[in-house]
């Protein structure tokens, strides 16, 4: 009898040694969160792709910074963690996962200056599922920014296009000056996603901000997460934009046809004291939430159509939501921008074909 059962832990000894041997080691290489002291930063850091950004007091020493970095189990970082790095420049870091066989390179930059106009010149190919596109600026000191996310990255996740151009957001040639400009269009949505949500159309919605598809499911609104430190006053909100409603029948979010109803399209910023760095509006609080200090919103009169086939230009106030003082020193401030081809699109209404094209766009600031 003992020997059976000394003969029995033996093999079971074996067996679990066994199966751990032969269990694949982790092919993430991947950075989880990311964060700079907070004596430094303004911000949570925002990821787009291997690009992250965070937002940096003006004037603050970046020159010997350690920050916080969480990566995939069993991956390897360099430079090592613990080692001051330099952020008044871009910094890369090399992930490797545990398996030693995949690796991933991100690149990391400290933005110090308000980021004031965007000309949509400049755009990358993000390739997940599919391949998209989305637009990149430059700040005034020349350091490369992603201060735009989109529908496109919550699209993706349903829908896999193999041509950039069939996601609703895309660069255009069709532009006001410069070469590109961005253009926006409602599409045919996947409709039933796995009898969870039901998407009948999907607008062309580019904002600032980051989008989180994990809440996309659960509630839309919740999945657009508004807003970027903003150190200066916004006065006015100015930009060149055409618009054209879907000839079709305007499709709410539950594909009823609504006969009658027309399209509208959606541009507008807001300006908001932030309680803290984590602090961002989302759909179900951008336009309500107590501590919006003021917003600038394209007149109604102008969202079902642009005048004429050119390009029209907007030129939009930023018009006080409440008697807050602003205090830079005592407070920190957010700003937001809003483009989508459908006004509703963030609850999955719309007309399929309408179709926003903006460019030149700035935030104009009080001296």
């Amino acid at each position: 009898m003992k020997f059976k059962l000394s003969l029995t832990l033996s093999l079971s000894v074996l067996l679990i040694t066994g199966c751990i041997q032969d269990e694949p080691l982790s092919p993430y290489a991947d950075i989880d969160a990311f964060s700079l002291p907070d004596q430094v930063a303004l911000g949570v850091a925002s990821f787009n792709q291997n690009n992250i950004s965070v937002y940096v007091r003006k004037g603050a020493d970046l020159s010997f910074i350690v920050p916080e970095i969480s990566i995939s189990e069993g991956a390897v970082i360099v430079p090592d963690r613990l080692s001051p790095q330099d952020f008044s420049k871009e910094v890369k870091y090399t992930v490797t996962a545990a398996d030693g066989k995949h690796q991933r390179e991100y690149s990391i930059q400290a933005i110090s200056v308000s980021q004031y106009k965007y000309d949509f010149e400049y755009w990358e190919e993000l390739d997940m599922y599919g391949a998209y596109e989305t637009p990149v600026e430059y700040d005034l000191a020349g350091k490369r920014t992603t201060p735009w996310d989109s529908s496109n990255r919550g699209i993706n996740y349903y829908v896999s296009f193999t041509d950039p151009a069939q996601f609703p957001i895309h660069k255009t040639t069709d532009s006001a000056a410069g070469q590109y400009a961005a253009e926006m269009i409602t599409i045919k949505g996947p409709e039933n996603i796995m009898g969870i949500m039901y998407i009948p159309v999907a607008a062309g919605s580019l904002f600032i901000g980051a989008m989180n598809p994990l809440y996309a499911l659960k509630d839309p609104l919740l999945a657009t997460q508004f807003g970027q430190p903003f150190h200066d006053k916004p006065f006015r909100l100015t930009g060149k934009y055409k618009y054209r409603a879907g000839t079709g029948d305007y499709i709410d979010s539950k594909g009823n046809t609504r006969p009658g109803v027309k399209d509208s399209c959606a541009i507008y910023s807001v300006f908001y004291r932030a309680d803290s760095a984590s602090m961002m509006l989302d759909g179900t609080n951008i336009l309500t939430h107590p501590n919006i200090v003021s917003v600038a919103m394209l007149p109604s009169g102008m969202r079902a159509v642009s005048p004429g086939t050119d390009f029209a230009a907007f030129d939009i106030p930023f018009e006080k939501r409440s008697n807050h003082v602003i205090d830079f020193e005592k407070n920190k401030y957010k700003l937001m921008i809003v483009f989508s081809s459908s006004f509703y699109g963030d609850r999955y209404e719309g007309a399929i074909g309408s179709r926003l094209v903006v460019d030149d766009v700035e935030v104009v600031i009080e001296e």
